[in-house]
């Protein structure tokens, strides 16, 4: 009886007192982040026009050292641009995207777990994001 005793006490001791937090689901580049830079980023932020000297167009472009800091900090989002001027107020002039539908409050989260997990990546095809192309017809 004592030692069973013991035993509750130590592992009521060593059980936290805070009450447990629901896991994260995690974040996947491909499925999850991809699309959101492909339809709301990258048409500005590629090798061709390079807005504000950042292409978005894979890994090693977005994680590239630029003068005005760090795009993507891994495990930081509140150190990494990309999550800042995505959760600025519209009337903010470093806010983005700058015009047209912004980023909804469920994908800047999003973003925000995303860098939080580490901001996984891929290299090869799967982290490619290639800009998408205007129609060019008249009339369009």
């Amino acid at each position: 009886m004592k030692t069973a005793l013991l035993l509750l006490l130590t592992t009521l001791a060593l059980t936290s007192t805070e009450p447990a937090r629901a896991a994260e689901p995690r974040v996947d580049f491909v499925p999850h982040v991809k699309p959101l830079l492909t339809s709301r980023c990258i048409n500005c932020h590629h090798s061709g026009s390079m807005f504000g000297q950042l292409s978005l167009e894979n890994r090693a472009m977005a994680f590239k050292k630029r003068v005005n800091g760090p795009v993507i900090v891994p495990g930081r989002p509140d150190s990494s641009a990309l999550y800042l001027v995505l959760k600025m107020p519209p009337k903010n002039p470093k806010a983005m995207p700058p015009a047209g539908h912004r980023v909804t409050d469920r994908e800047v989260n999003l973003i925000y777990d995303w860098i939080k997990q580490g901001a996984d990546w891929p290299e090869g095809k799967a982290g490619v994001i290639v800009p998408m192309k205007k129609d060019r017809r008249v009339g369009s």
